[in-house]
């Protein structure tokens, strides 16, 4: 069961990261990330939000090869909100780029 939860959680922290580009590239939306807003400013919205990203894949890696280690449900639990969370952030960004 964590194996779908961690893949579904990496594909949208991807799309989090393409959607979040595209909405402080081309629409008029406000980060309120203060962390990307202020390593934005050294080294460009690209770079930061790739960095960004790649270090919550690497992780996220991390959790995908040790995860027949997790037994226990509110490790599953955990992984289950944190897909609902990151969903609705994702839906939330693309609501916002459409709009802007």
């Amino acid at each position: 069961m964590n194996a779908p939860l961690i893949v579904l959680f990496a594909l949208l922290q991807v799309a989090d990261g393409v959607v979040t580009y595209l909405g402080l590239s081309f629409a008029e939306v406000d980060e309120v990330n203060p962390v990307l807003n202020v390593v934005a400013e050294v080294f460009g919205l690209g770079w930061t939000i790739t960095l960004l990203k790649l270090v919550g894949l690497a992780f996220i890696a991390f959790l995908y090869f040790d995860r027949r280690k997790m037994k226990s449900r509110w490790i599953t639990a955990m992984l289950a909100s944190a897909v609902s969370f990151y969903s609705w952030v994702v839906t939330n960004n693309v609501m916002l780029v459409a709009a802007g």
